[in-house]
């Protein structure tokens, strides 16, 4: 014999309780004591302790004890008899189901509002967090400034070719506060790095844009690509920001495996640094500060 729902079995105690006139609410041992006890839906549910949607509706979880409230309310069958009985129960049906949905109306504009306040907040919380990581990037910027320089170069352009060793110092100016960029990271991807040479123009034209938004939201940004020529350089120094050109040369080899004939067109064409400065123009009416430093990395700097 199967154990009954017990649920069902508090609904069933406490409609027994309330035709008593035995009810163990607060609330309706007063309404009781008033003489103005009244047994539906909402007074059974109350009494149980449990969401009168569970009985109050036509298709309810627990019809049984929609029927017996019903029994209780008239102490007739509750079946209508006659089309007049049967009009006032389809009215009385219609007017509970507009009264639930009106409830959850009522909870789901509630649950909507709430929800909306939260993604307010939320936004407001992250541009507040934005602000103050800015404000602490600022701070470690004047913490780390260079005993023999009073300013850091707002954009720091190493240069050099692959497994030159350019991605190891720009991870130095990381812990610095520099946001760091480079041409090869258009390439990565879930899969991995996969070098594209017909969407080179792509990767630099991103790693441009990049730079310059972050130029533009105050950062500070070292930018490490090969810089092969001037025309490569140019386009970062009429940004118009105060810059700094590190010449990267350890002999190393390329964690990006880029092709050998791509490394030696590379070779082909390039300038060194000290004539890539003098065919350099700037169109900032700012000062702009260039210096060349030369990396001479460990064998175990990787690019």
């Amino acid at each position: 014999m199967s154990q009954p729902d017990p649920i069902e079995q508090d609904f069933l105690e406490a409609l027994q309780r309330l035709v008593e006139g035995k009810p163990q609410n607060k609330t309706l041992k007063a309404s009781a004591k008033a003489g103005k006890l009244k047994i539906n839906a909402v007074s059974v549910a109350r009494e149980a302790g449990r969401s009168r949607t569970l009985i109050a509706l036509e298709n309810c979880r627990y019809p049984k004890v929609r029927e017996a409230v019903k029994l209780a309310q008239g102490g007739k069958k509750s079946l209508p008899t006659t089309y007049t009985q049967l009009i006032e129960n389809l009215r009385a049906d219609l007017a509970s189901v507009k009264a639930e949905r009106h409830l959850l109306e009522t909870k789901m504009a509630d649950h909507v509002l709430a929800r909306r306040k939260a993604e307010v907040s939320a936004r407001r919380d992250a541009a507040e967090a934005s602000r103050l990581r800015k404000l602490v990037v600022e701070f470690e910027k004047v913490v780390h400034l260079p005993q023999k320089e009073t300013v850091l170069p707002r954009l720091v352009l190493i240069r050099g070719l692959p497994g030159s060793g350019k991605s190891t110092k720009a991870n130095g100016y990381r812990e610095d506060g520099y946001q760091r960029f480079e041409s090869d990271r258009f390439f990565e991807s879930e899969d991995g790095y996969v070098f594209d040479e017909t969407k080179l123009p792509q990767a630099h034209a991103w790693c441009l844009d990049q730079t310059r938004k972050a130029l533009a939201d105050g950062e500070y940004v070292v930018v490490a690509n090969v810089f092969a020529t001037e025309q490569d350089v140019q386009p970062y120094v009429d940004l118009g920001f105060d810059y700094q050109i590190i010449d990267a040369t350890h002999k190393g080899k390329s964690i990006h495996q880029v092709p050998a004939d791509v490394v030696k067109r590379t070779k082909a064409i390039w300038v060194p640094t000290e004539e890539l400065l003098k065919k350099i123009t700037t169109k900032s009416e700012k000062v702009v500060r260039a210096k060349v430093t030369s990396i001479h990395s460990s064998r175990k700097d990787k690019e």
